[in-house]
């Protein structure tokens, strides 16, 4: 169970949000959610941003450190075991596609980048988990002042792939269930 939700219609960015919580001398009930419907500052590993436009599950999760599910031990193969937890969920949605992890944190269908994972730990006893995934966001929306800033890997989308809208919602509870510790609402 997540005792502590919050949801922002836009924000710079979940994951940043989520280390504002845990700085404040009174830390939140964690682990902690903040989701988005878009943010502005959304990025991926080192200095690559990552395009957050509505319809795309935008999330983060505080989580502490020797908890029951995850140690300071386990951090260097976390983020391969978030990925093959959403490759779980994304494989019921779409079967007759090719869904795979690159290593260290995307994930890939088709060949094409659907899913970044973000591992952040701002302090020993805590872990961010910010995950950013296409869904219901079409590429030819991206502005054209981002689009030259994008990494060369494709990007696509659920939307794009299949056509029609994917509920959101579910969706990210599908995928909240799935990941290490089971998460729920």
């Amino acid at each position: 169970m997540i005792p502590t939700i919050e949801y922002y219609e836009n924000i710079p960015s979940t994951s940043d949000r989520v280390k504002e919580l845990l700085q404040q001398p009174v830390k939140p009930a964690l682990p902690c959610l903040v989701v988005a419907g878009s943010q502005t500052a959304g990025r991926g590993r080192g200095n690559k941003r990552w395009w957050s436009g509505k319809g795309a599950i935008l999330m983060s999760i505080g989580i502490e450190l020797s908890s029951d599910f995850l140690t300071r031990d386990q951090l260097p193969t976390y983020s391969a075991t978030v990925a093959w937890s959403i490759i779980k969920v994304l494989q019921r949605y779409l079967p007759h596609h090719s869904v795979e992890f690159k290593l260290p944190n995307d994930i890939l269908v088709d060949g094409k980048k659907i899913c970044g994972i973000l591992l952040e730990s701002p302090t020993p006893q805590y872990v961010i988990l910010g995950i950013g995934l296409n869904v219901n966001n079409r590429l030819c929306d991206i502005p054209d002042e981002f689009l030259q800033t994008l990494p060369a890997q494709p990007m696509t989308s659920m939307i794009d792939l299949l056509g029609i809208q994917t509920d959101i919602i579910c969706l990210r509870d599908e995928l909240l269930a799935e990941l290490p510790g089971g998460f729920s609402l």
